[in-house]
């Protein structure tokens, strides 16, 4: 059995929708993690303040990271089924990565 890890990394609004769609393709081993990042929208702007001495800003954006293990025959199917459920046609959507998994 060839296994696959499937990193999808989604806007948080999207989380519980992309979690049902990988629960539901039949992954084997799926792993949640709240994350910060930007891609081609280049972050937006925040001020977070510092011990109340400094403040500074940054350029990433709140997402959730999706790690999932997937039989290879699966792949195609939970790829295309996360992108339909994902895709907003705007910058921000998010990214899918699908790397060998280890024996």
């Amino acid at each position: 059995m060839a296994l696959k890890e499937v990193i999808a990394i989604v806007r948080p609004e999207k989380a519980l929708e992309t979690e049902e769609v990988l629960f539901k393709s039949g992954a084997l081993f799926v792993s949640r993690h709240s994350v910060f990042g930007r891609g081609k929208e280049m972050g937006q702007q925040f001020f977070r303040s510092w011990f109340r001495l400094k403040s500074r800003s940054s350029t990433y954006l709140r997402k959730t990271k999706f790690s999932a293990l997937v039989e290879e025959k699966d792949l195609a199917q939970l790829v295309q089924k996360l992108i339909a459920k994902n895709r907003s046609k705007t910058f921000g959507d998010g990214r899918i990565f699908v790397l060998p998994a280890g024996d």
